[in-house]
């Protein structure tokens, strides 16, 4: 099987050569948006939703080799509450990580063939997943090779895994996931999955799931999709313009995928435009309220 595999995937095998590799780029980020049940008696069927945002920043040496330090937080612009979550190291198509003093594991093989698998150690139960269908997707304009896995074998039939790998990006549920998986519930709203990734300053995975990178729909916040405004055009090349029915209040903030703050203004109007035609193309992220509701959408700034 494994002979056949590689004679039917030789020329996208040299394609992939091209990808862009996340784990090796210091300016990689993954936003990784979680839903649950967080229902009150005041509103017994309310799914909660926040988003993790895990990045690359900076690296360290370790017996004279590079690793590079991945962090997470719930601050869309990844710069504030910055949590420390390990180290990773590319080494050809395996994905090293290490956290503290535990050994040094295979976070990610995308050497693999059709009928390889690897193992999942989850909080109650350990399991081998199987590759059992590679297909070819195309990011951002370069190939790559999607992984899809078996669901593994469990104390509990109504729940699930759906594990995918994506190639150079890593798993759907999040970078870090194969090292702390877990299974979600089929008979409740549960789900951990990657909404978005950035490398760079190119947006490259984006979940059909979701309009937006970051979603943070908990009581108190308002369900973004429930305010009403428009941004266009999007992409954009010059005039940025934000039309709202309802008043867009204090500092309008755009950020790049690395977090930095690139141009604030100030509006208590219901139509704001803004210029960016100064701006490098690639994403960005607008920080605004409407409304007594928060705002971050990504615009992508080009031609």
């Amino acid at each position: 099987m494994k002979s056949i595999l590689l004679l039917s995937f030789l020329l996208p095998t040299l394609l992939f050569s091209q990808i862009t590799h996340h784990f090796s780029n210091q300016d990689s980020k993954w936003h990784v948006a979680k839903s649950f049940t967080a229902a009150t008696q005041e509103h017994p069927s309310f799914v909660a939703t926040t988003t993790t945002v895990f990045g690359i920043q900076g690296d360290s040496t370790i017996n004279s080799e590079v690793w590079s330090k991945i962090y997470s937080t719930s601050d869309s612009s990844f710069q504030n509450n910055l949590v420390f979550e390990g180290l990773t190291r590319v080494d050809n198509d395996l994905i090293l990580y290490k956290n503290g003093t535990n050994p040094i594991d295979t976070l990610y093989n995308f050497d693999l063939a059709i009928g390889d698998s690897v193992f999942y150690d989850f909080d109650y139960f350990t399991s081998w997943i199987h590759v059992y269908e590679i297909e070819t997707v195309l990011l951002n304009g370069e190939s790559y090779r999607k992984f899809i896995f078996t669901e593994p074998n469990g104390p509990t039939a109504f729940d699930h895994l759906s594990e995918v790998w994506i190639e150079g990006i890593g798993s759907v549920h999040g970078p870090l996931f194969p090292n702390t998986p877990t299974k979600f519930s089929e008979e409740v709203p549960d789900s951990l999955l990657l909404t978005c990734s950035f490398s760079n300053n190119q947006d490259f995975f984006q979940h059909p799931s979701y309009s937006d990178c970051y979603v943070n729909i908990t009581l108190g916040i308002k369900n973004q999709e429930a305010l009403d405004f428009s941004i266009y055009p999007n992409p954009v090349s010059s005039i940025l313009t934000i039309e709202s029915t309802q008043n867009i209040n204090g500092e309008i903030e755009f950020f790049d995928v690395n977090g930095k703050l690139v141009k604030t203004m100030e509006s208590f109007d219901e139509k704001v435009t803004i210029d960016v035609s100064g701006f490098e193309n690639g994403v960005y992220f607008l920080h605004f309220d409407v409304g007594s509701g928060k705002v971050v959408k990504k615009v992508l700034v080009g031609e």
